[in-house]
């Protein structure tokens, strides 16, 4: 079991090249933005950063784990026809997504920015979109392929393009911010070109109704969740806007990408290896314990790397974000921290609905998580501004875990061990606030001592039984292997 766990780990650090990258890439603009624009254009490019993830989400129809849902358990000739029907519902999708803006690109600026003059920014939007969209279509080819190499290839070349655009715009021409958006179009559409003809033998072009139409029913429900899902990712900040000044969404949407770091370094190349092979695993004899102890390995890698984040923050947000005015965004990383590590354990339980291909329950699950955030924010925001942003995404998270945790019982169930969960949880809440309320300014004391805590952290979870007896001995032959300690 513990060599399966190992190769569930080397599938995710593969696949997750390509998300570091993102998010690193991401990390090396907030200097850039924060010195070159001011507050409230920082606050625009943050929620049209938001709108274009809303409106790929819409057109990508759920396909990203679609296609994995549908041909994965297929032969690989038969995937053919299904990755046509895709294909072909994509195209259909994209050439809307086109449409569109040419028809409306004004009056979608006024809703969400509450300025027509930025009209054109909103059409690079739906083309970052569009070519997003479709360029899923060959990521997921090199998945079903088991190519996690070509996968990344693919993904960092659309970033790397992105990237040198940016500079080129940003520094070479100091363009306004409307042309970070053309970067972003620009770097997917490029590599598309490159991977058509790699695209093309992955098709077979045959024409099924019924096959059509079931895979239209189980995405459309899968989309509709998935927009959900988003809205309770991203809602918040819309709200926020209405009620308080750009300086706070422009805080609140810095301290939010940074605390969703976690997602993209443990989170997301996780998810994108356990999917491959949940397949595999899901009927053979110890599945039921691999996919208890991969979730409590999850989550505590989830709540570790939170922890170091949270301890160092207060010094990076520095370094980062070079507009003082951001840094009381330091205060928010912390609990978005822990809302991602809390929503992390969504996506295990996600596996049995998607198992049964009822997509559903996921739709009804995170609607009533959505509603709850929504709810609450128009309720709190008014007293408690940005912070009642941060805490309702940890609770709706909370609400959105235990709902699926406990309808998974009567579909594929997958067993959490929450008394580990729990206290891994009180854990991070008691070191962060420790380092919240005692901060040092000697930087070498201050650092002794949270090393010193990470230290502790080690020490209660194993008073308190955290590591089973096999998980220490291997711990213990990790450090008699490579670090010559000679542990009994």
């Amino acid at each position: 079991m513990l060599q399966d766990i190992k190769n569930t780990l080397r599938h995710s650090a593969v696949y997750g090249i390509s998300r570091i990258a993102t998010k690193a890439l991401a990390f090396v603009f907030v200097p850039l933005y924060t010195t070159v624009y001011n507050l409230d254009s920082i606050a625009n490019i943050n929620l049209l950063e938001t709108f274009w993830q809303i409106l790929l989400t819409v057109c990508l129809f759920g396909f990203e784990t679609s296609i994995i849902t549908f041909c994965s358990p297929e032969k690989t000739e038969n995937r053919k026809p299904l990755f046509f029907y895709f294909t072909l519902i994509l195209l259909i999708n994209c050439s809307i997504f086109l449409i569109l803006p040419l028809l409306f690109k004004n009056s979608i600026a006024g809703l969400v920015l509450h300025d027509s003059i930025y009209s054109n920014v909103i059409f690079y939007c739906f083309l970052i979109c569009v070519f997003e969209t479709l360029l899923v279509l060959p990521l997921s080819a090199a998945r079903l392929n088991n190519s996690p190499k070509l996968y990344t290839t693919i993904a960092l070349s659309s970033l790397f393009i992105n990237f040198i655009l940016q500079l080129v715009f940003i520094l070479g021409f100091k363009k306004d911010f409307e042309y970070i958006f053309i970067a972003k179009f620009m770097g997917p559409l490029v590599v598309l070109i490159f991977t058509i003809p790699y695209l093309l033998k992955q098709i077979k072009i045959q024409l099924d109704a019924k096959v059509i139409k079931h895979i239209f029913a189980f995405s459309f429900i899968f989309m509709l969740s998935a927009v959900s899902a988003m809205l309770l990712n991203s809602a918040d900040r819309f709200i926020l806007d209405l009620y308080d000044t750009k300086d706070a969404v422009a805080i609140y949407t810095t301290g939010y990408s940074v605390g969703s770091i976690i997602n993209s370094i443990v989170l997301m190349p996780f998810n994108l290896a356990l999917v491959g092979i949940f397949w595999k695993k899901a009927e053979e004899k110890n599945a039921e314990r691999y996919f208890t102890k991969t979730t409590t390995y999850l989550f505590f890698t989830m709540i570790f790397v939170s922890l170091l984040v949270s301890f160092y923050i207060p010094s990076g947000i520095k370094l980062f974000a070079r507009n003082p005015h951001l840094w009381p965004a330091v205060n928010v990383i912390r609990i978005i921290l822990f809302a991602n590590c809390i929503g992390s354990l969504y996506y295990v339980s996600a596996l049995s609905f998607l198992y049964r291909k009822n997509s559903s329950v996921l739709l009804i699950v995170t609607s009533a998580a959505m509603v709850f955030n929504v709810i609450g924010n128009f309720i709190f925001i008014k007293y408690y501004g940005l912070y009642a942003c941060a805490v309702l995404s940890v609770l709706s998270f909370l609400v959105q875990v235990v709902l699926s945790y406990n309808i998974a019982k009567k579909y594929y169930y997958i067993r959490f061990e929450i008394y580990k969960m729990v206290l891994l949880s009180v854990l991070y809440i008691l070191f962060s606030l420790i380092v919240t309320w005692y901060p040092l300014q000697n930087l070498l004391l201050d650092s002794l001592l949270k090393l010193g805590y990470i230290v502790i952290f080690f020490i209660l979870l194993y008073i308190f039984r955290f590591f089973e007896p096999i998980e220490i001995l291997s711990i213990k032959g990790f450090f008699n292997k490579y670090l010559k300690l000679g542990l009994k």
